[in-house]
């Protein structure tokens, strides 16, 4: 009796085993999650040309990280509108994104023009699928 225990639960690890790796190998194919950001120069802080130009550079890594965030965990919009007199008076949309992007690479690092530089970020799709099963609680939008 105990021999058949064994051998199914044998055979049930066995299968779990086996359907992750078919999964991550099916994550695997899909494209990458890619994402680009943009900053110029000119409005950086600094008192060089040089401190300006890497300021731009680390401004457009981190609008690609929050382009690479919206993508995976989506964005929190909110909108106000107030009317008077018949008419719209104001108008306000917010956008708020929170989330944690790991494993993300720089695919490229342009200058596009003498002051704005672009930034093209991408994750592979098996460690969205990772991230999105380790912290769950970040899709709370």
């Amino acid at each position: 009796m105990k021999t058949y225990v064994v051998l199914a639960l044998c055979l049930v690890l066995t299968g779990c085993v086996a359907n992750e790796d078919q999964l991550h190998s099916e994550l695997q194919e899909q494209l990458p999650y890619r994402a680009i950001g943009y900053a110029s120069m000119r409005i950086q802080p600094g008192a060089t040309s040089a401190q300006k130009q890497l300021m731009a550079i680390r401004a457009a890594k981190a609008a690609a990280m929050r382009e690479l965030a919206e993508k995976i965990y989506g964005a929190d919009i909110s909108g106000q509108t107030s009317l008077a007199g018949g008419g719209v008076y104001s108008d306000q949309l917010r956008s708020s994104v929170d989330g944690l992007v790991r494993g993300a690479r720089v695919v490229s690092l342009t200058p596009i023009r003498s002051d704005v530089y672009e930034a093209v970020l991408e994750v592979e799709a098996w460690e969205v699928a990772a991230m999105r099963a380790r912290w769950p609680n970040q899709n709370h939008r």
